[in-house]
């Protein structure tokens, strides 16, 4: 029996801590049989993952990997991880701080960070977030890491009014990483690095396929979640890229759609009841899929619609046929790679560079598969916290 003694933990906001949330704290023996396997079973998803994009999508990689096969993938991979920690990290601890702990697009965040964390074979791995969109449940979340140690921080999205506190974790040596989000270097000191993806991308990336489909006529509709910077660099791309494309096509002023799903689903209605020659949309916000599935059940109209993250309801979308296809942002590959910059960081190899994007290729249904398999090894791990 291997002695090694691992903590995987999940901390809500009234700070219950266990491996997964049961109000206590349990230290979890794993015998060296079950470290391989999950070492094995988090580097298939990942090489699954680099398949998916290497038959979907043409985009160039970002290849920061050490396994034999990576110079064969590079061209079109997403992210390959690290199949060997730097060093030595069966005594180091490892957060993950975020909100909207129960949204599919933030669990699918937090599997990244939580599979790469354990093949790379942390002491300690903890994810930590409120339910809510609540920033000042995150910062006491921080406040409580800060308190108790940590070797590393992977930071799931972040708010200005995290900036003391991140700033007091650089102080204290203790390396920060953002996931998802592009910021500018200095802008939240303490953070070493960003590990996320470009919004034009995959904006001007889905405007090609759904001009295709459209055959070049008729009319495209765009609806964001909100009106925000990340949305709004999506749409601007579409409505670009569609203009240079495909001239015949007259694209709509983006509508908000929100993110309430019936609120959503009965404004997408109205959006295509105004516009009877709307064949192509995209929405910006990760359950805009979902909300155009509904809508179009309600219509009956035949969209090519797509969206983001592949989240199992979105792919369940286009499995089914309502909705064309998604762009698969890479949520979960962003947190991987940020895992992969803390361990550096931790064992002494500082970020070659501060700024990591990676590519969001569109997804179709017969592109879906490996994703599954990612949402199975979530909806695992949530069945265990319940």
């Amino acid at each position: 029996m291997d002695k090694t003694v691992r903590m995987n933990k999940v901390i809500s906001p009234e700070f219950r801590i266990g491996r997964y949330q049961k109000g206590e704290v349990r230290m979890v023996q794993e015998s060296k049989g079950i470290k391989s396997w999950l070492k094995i079973m988090t580097l298939t998803v990942a090489s699954l993952l680099v398949v998916a994009a290497c038959s979907s999508s043409s985009e160039e990689a970002t290849d920061t990997g050490t396994t034999e096969d990576a110079g064969q993938t590079a061209a079109a991979a997403v992210y390959t991880p690290l199949s060997e920690p730097p060093c030595d990290l069966s005594e180091k601890k490892i957060h993950y701080l975020s909100v909207l702990k129960g949204h599919p697009t933030l669990r699918l965040w937090q599997q990244g960070f939580y599979d790469q964390a354990n093949a790379l074979g942390f002491g300690e791995v903890t994810i930590a977030s409120p339910d809510e969109a609540d920033w000042t449940k995150a910062v006491a979340l921080g406040e409580g890491i800060l308190a108790t140690g940590t070797d590393g921080l992977v930071l799931g999205f972040v708010d200005p009014a995290q900036k003391d506190l991140i700033k007091r974790f650089g102080d204290a040596g203790i390396p920060a990483v953002i996931g998802h989000v592009q910021v500018k270097e200095g802008e939240y000191p303490g953070v070493i690095a960003y590990a996320a993806f470009n919004p034009a991308e995959w904006g001007a990336a889905a405007a090609e396929v759904i001009g295709e489909k459209m055959g070049g006529t008729g009319t495209a509709a765009i609806t964001q979640g909100g009106f925000n910077p990340v949305e709004d660099g999506v749409a601007a791309a579409f409505t670009a890229k569609m203009n240079e494309l495909y001239p015949d096509i007259k694209v709509l002023p983006a509508v908000e759609e929100g993110f309430d799903l019936p609120s959503s689903i009965s404004k997408i209605v109205a959006l295509l009841t105004a516009n009877p020659d709307v064949t192509g949309a995209i929405s910006t916000t990760g359950a805009g899929p979902v909300a155009w599935a509904g809508a179009v059940d309600e219509t009956g109209r035949q969209v090519n619609m797509i969206g983001p993250d592949m989240t199992r309801p979105n792919m369940d979308a286009v499995r089914d046929g309502k909705i064309l296809g998604l762009a698969a942002q890479p949520g979960y590959e962003e947190h991987q790679m940020a895992v992969d910059i803390v361990a550096n960081a931790i064992c002494g190899n500082p970020p070659a560079q501060f700024a990591n994007d990676l590519p969001s290729p569109i997804i179709l249904a017969d592109g879906l598969a490996p994703y599954y398999a990612v949402v199975d090894a979530i909806d695992a791990r949530v069945a265990a916290e319940e």
